[in-house]
Order: structure tokens, then sequence, then C-alpha cells
């Protein structure tokens, strides 16, 4: 099964020092240019948020969150989804995040609570995908099935949207409105 990756940012504003635990929006299902190189073409890929088309169960298992999208060694296992806490909430990927308390994860989980490491991204498995062809622009692929595997934390996402979420207005039209404010800061 081959991995792919999308980049978010966190809220730290929303760790929670009595369980060691804090909110990330892990996907916002916006559009992430991508390139296919057995055709050569580039197109947007956008992962569907609608009812029936993401697969919550590993998530929902206790998924790690990674350093760096780092599957291959336990040691980059610096925390985990809560069980039972990964949704979809107003048109948002959302979970809880156990941070690890071993001394060797200090440095990384101390840059988080304290808002340093922001950006996250979800390791997915793309299950089925409608393809849309646009005459003279980038063609438009819609992943209507797919699996997250694990959440990374990042130093440079790819979903301006997704991050640790904090305290202040976090309702999904707020969650947007600071994407879209982002984006018109890169642009």
């Amino acid at each position: 099964m081959n991995k792919q990756t999308r980049a978010a940012s966190m809220r730290p504003a929303s760790y929670d020092p009595a369980t060691n635990t804090i909110e990330v929006i892990w996907t916002t299902g916006a559009a992430v240019r991508r390139y296919d190189h057995r055709r050569s073409v580039s197109y947007d890929e956008i992962l569907s948020l609608q009812p029936g088309h993401v697969r919550l169960d590993r998530l929902n298992a206790g998924a790690p969150l990674l350093d760096t999208h780092d599957d291959r060694h336990l040691a980059a296992v610096i925390g985990s989804v809560v069980p039972g806490s990964a949704r979809i909430e107003g048109g948002l990927g959302v979970a809880r995040i156990k941070l690890s308390s071993a001394d060797a994860d200090a440095d990384v989980i101390g840059k988080i609570r304290d808002g340093i490491i922001r950006n996250i991204s979800v390791g997915y498995a793309i299950h089925r995908v409608e393809k849309t062809e646009h005459e003279g622009e980038d063609d438009e692929w819609r992943v209507i099935d797919w699996e997250p595997l694990e959440i990374s934390a990042v130093p440079v996402p790819a979903d301006a949207g997704a991050h640790f979420r904090d305290l202040r207005d976090d309702s999904p039209e707020a969650a947007r409105e600071r994407m879209r404010a982002r984006q018109d800061a890169v642009a």
C-alpha cells in the first residue's frame, strides 16, 4: 500500500497538561497540487470528507503521531491518537493526540506545547479516486475512499489548515478563515 502525505498545522492552546493531550485538525480537504510521474501531468488532489469517504478505524484505534512521517523507527513515535477521538466535524478532520512523556521526546514535545512546532501532516492510503480531466487546465483527482494511517509533526505543511488546535474560536468557519489568511499571506 502506497502511503501519501498531506500537511497541516497544530494549535498549541488546546494542550491539556492534566492529560498531556492536544487537539489537531489533521485535514481540511483542501486541494493539494500533485504530480503523476507516469503521465507527466500535474493535478489537484482533493480528499473528500463526505460521510462514508474516510475510513477512520486506524486513527480511532490509536494511530501514531510521528516525527516527519518516519514510519520505520519506533523512536519516531512521539504520541498517538486518543482512541475514539478522530472524527469529521464541520468539514474538518479532527482528533485528540496523547503526547509522549519520554525523556527522549521532551525537546520535540516541548516545542509542540510552546507552539514552535505547529504543522502536522496526515499519511494516508488511497482506495478510490474520481478523476476529472479539464481541457486546458489541470486535472482534479477527488479521493472518495481513503484511510488515514498516521499523523505527523512536520516543518512545512501541504494543507495549510491542518494544525494543532487552540482554545480560541475553533468553529469550522473560524478555522477556514485562518487557513485562507495563511494562504493569502503566502501568495
